[in-house]
């Protein structure tokens, strides 16, 4: 049994994390086996996330403060944590991965980028592009507009060239 110094610890290492994390997503999990845990704690742990099992009264209390503090509800019976610290869509999307093959594990809630989801919007989230591919296609979409004025303003030099060399020949073959 913790002692009360390691349960305030323990209390202030999560604060620290969710205060830190871009994403939370709280999920229920009785009846998964613990090769299966270790199995999804490594596959989060490769997208730039961690799988935490606490207990609700030191999640709630930690929560206080943070944006996970929306989610506070869900924290009833047996719950887990899934924390991201970066692009929020990465263990979201090892999430919905998982759940698709084993039902034992189901999404409950989420905070993503300070923003409580249901469960169906932490699924629509884990369809979307990761952070980088959507950064490439915003400048991709911005750019396409320059490329396009660079490519007008090219080729007016060389209509106005043709249109000379065309007067010209004319004049020639007239006169």
């Amino acid at each position: 049994m913790k002692t009360r110094a390691q349960k305030e610890a323990q209390c202030q290492e999560l604060h620290e994390k969710f205060g830190r994390a871009t994403v939370a997503i709280l999920t229920r999990f009785d009846g998964m086996t613990d090769e299966e845990l270790k199995k999804l704690r490594r596959e989060l742990r490769s997208a730039g996330g961690e799988f935490r099992v606490v207990k609700n009264t030191v999640a709630k209390r930690a929560a206080e403060g943070t944006t996970v503090a929306l989610a506070a509800a869900a924290f009833e019976g047996p719950v887990a944590l899934t924390l991201g610290y970066k692009d929020p869509v990465l263990p979201a999307k090892v999430l919905k991965a998982f759940t698709a093959k084993n039902e034992k594990l189901r999404i409950r809630a989420g905070v993503v980028e300070g923003r409580a989801c249901d469960p169906a919007q932490v699924v629509a989230i884990a369809s979307l592009p990761s952070r980088e591919v959507l950064l490439g296609q915003l400048v991709n979409r911005l750019n396409a507009p320059v490329a396009q004025l660079a490519q007008v303003l090219q080729a007016l030099p060389a209509s106005l060239a043709r249109a000379v060399s065309a007067v010209s020949a004319a004049r020639s073959s007239n006169g």
